[in-house]
């Protein structure tokens, strides 16, 4: 069965939102099926550049690079913070992407015929789309109301996931600046 327009243009509208945290850009935004079956995925993204506040100088104290250490701490005065500070909230927002990356939601029902998984970036990295043969069997105009249920379900999930992950986030730093006795 082919998907139509809308259906195709609900999807793509999923994919082209930018990444909520991200460090790496998107390559390409195609959907293509795994085999046969009415199953798609989204393509790998790729690494880019790091800067300022992506992390990526985490562990200068236990390397003896004297310039990164310097732009660390270069980094950390333009935002008003010390060093730790610097490192700890550095630190706090790399855990966070990591939640968000790993975090993993399922959007609409098996019954139907039609369910989404996606992880919990928005868009989503990962975001696969199954269609059973009985979702197919309900004919085009449900079938599209079934993938776009589907996709808000998953996506009002993803938000909660998010969410969470700010708030360990948030929990992360308050008991780490209680024990460099900060507050």
């Amino acid at each position: 069965m082919k998907l139509s327009a809308l259906t195709i243009a609900v999807c793509a509208a999923t994919i082209s939102k930018t990444y909520a945290f991200s460090t790496s850009t998107i390559t390409s935004t195609s959907i293509r099926p795994t085999s046969s079956s009415s199953q798609f995925t989204t393509p790998s993204s790729t690494s880019s550049s790091l800067n300022m506040f992506s992390g990526g100088a985490l562990d200068v104290e236990e390397e003896e690079d004297d310039e990164k250490r310097a732009q660390m701490e270069q980094y950390a005065k333009a935002m008003g913070m010390s060093v730790e500070e610097y490192q700890l909230g550095m630190n706090a927002r790399v855990r966070m992407e990591t939640a968000i990356n790993n975090l993993r939601v399922i959007g609409g029902d098996a019954a139907n015929g039609v369910t989404v998984e996606c992880d919990g970036n928005m868009p989503a990295r990962h975001l696969v789309v199954t269609i059973t043969d009985e979702g197919k069997a309900k004919g085009k105009e449900t079938l599209e109301k079934l993938i776009v249920e589907a996709l808000k379900s998953a996506s009002e999930k993803s938000k909660v996931g998010r969410d969470e992950a700010q708030k360990d986030m948030m929990k992360y730093i308050s008991d780490s600046m209680k024990k460099m006795g900060a507050m």
